[in-house]
């Protein structure tokens, strides 16, 4: 096994150089230590521990080249980035080398300790558009990018707020046949982005979108209501919210309550009942609505009317009524309908 193999190599060490390499990839069950900590220890220079380092790898790469079986080990690591399209996620390819080398035993010190002695591949730090990942070749690194900034434009003309799957495979689609990568590889690409996530609800979209990564209560109010499709009371969208933990902040009804009043996305259909604006729901009054309905649809019966008002509001039966029978507003004709005055 992998680990077995390192494990043996280090003890191929002088003293220091052991020591320094222990602590510098955080193997052999030790705390990982930077330059600067390790020359503090040590008394000596930053570069110094540096140079004992090198030296020490240098050293390794001799019994490296000896050991066969490490380097069929490290020969395997490779040819699974390389199938990759040369560049992997750095917690992933952890997950995957226990697999490809069947070592549960293998840790992110340990391959970065095992690449290190080879000098292949490289470790792109993270930072605030990608993951740490691995990479081969430069000119790899530079097609990832550019296949994940093309994907991002093509998300952001589409200018959806949510991207189900089958759009997802649509859009995803149309960016490769423009790409010199195949669609395995082209998701690889996606993996090392932060560009894009995947909400609780398992829609896949650009981390900047509020339905993809809502951080206010107003938006995860907005994704509750529009995923329910049906009106809700403030307070239970309170607890859809905190049941799905969007994050570590809890909903408190009163504060859902405060802000959906606020907000022109969100209409009150009944006492403390919620919709959205965008499912064909206006504001207003229970005459209000029972104004535009009537002037929609004309003359219509009382059962008619029960059925359209109950697409905009939640509104009882008497208080429908009790609307209709004011006669300045509302006439009922000779036929039993309403209609207005």
């Amino acid at each position: 096994m992998l680990k077995q193999i390192l494990d043996g190599l280090i003890e191929t060490l002088a003293g220091r150089q052991k020591e320094i390499v222990i602590q510098r990839f955080g193997v052999l069950n030790a705390k990982l230590k930077t330059l600067a900590a390790l020359g503090s220890k040590y008394d000596v220079t930053r570069e110094r521990i540096r140079q004992i380092e090198s030296t020490a790898l240098k050293g390794l790469v001799k019994y490296a080249e000896e050991d066969n079986s490490l380097k069929n080990a490290y020969a395997k690591c490779i040819d699974h980035i390389k199938n990759l399209g040369g560049v992997r996620r750095a917690d992933y390819l952890v997950e995957d080398l226990r697999l490809v080398l069947r070592d549960p035993g293998i840790s992110h010190s340990y391959i970065e300790l095992l690449f290190s002695i080879f000098d292949a591949p490289v470790l792109f730090p993270e930072n605030k558009d990608f993951y740490s990942f691995w990479y081969l070749d430069s000119e790899q690194v530079k097609e990832s990018k550019k296949f994940i900034s093309k994907i991002s434009q093509v998300m952001k003309n589409k200018k959806e707020a949510l991207i189900d799957k089958k759009q997802f495979d649509q859009i995803f689609s149309q960016t490769t046949k423009t790409s010199s990568v195949n669609d395995f590889v082209a998701l690889n690409f996606i993996l090392n982005s932060k560009n894009f996530s995947v909400n609780p609800f398992g829609d896949f979209g650009l981390i900047e979108w509020p339905e993809i990564n809502p951080k206010t209560v107003r938006d995860k109010s907005y994704l509750i209501l529009k995923k329910v499709h049906a009106p809700l009371h403030f307070r239970d969208i309170a607890k859809e919210i905190n049941k799905v933990k969007f994050d570590s902040k809890k909903a408190h009804p009163q504060t859902v309550h405060n802000e959906l009043i606020k907000d022109q996305r969100f209409v009150l259909v009944g006492r403390g009942l919620y919709s959205l604006r965008e499912f064909g729901i206006e504001p207003g009054t229970a005459r209000e609505i029972l104004t535009k309905i009537l002037k929609k649809s004309g003359p219509a019966h009382l059962d008619k009317i029960v059925q359209l008002v109950s697409e905009q509001r939640v509104l009882k039966h008497n208080t429908i009524l009790l609307n209709l029978q004011n006669k300045k507003h509302f006439k009922k004709l000779s036929d039993g309908r309403f209609h207005l005055a």
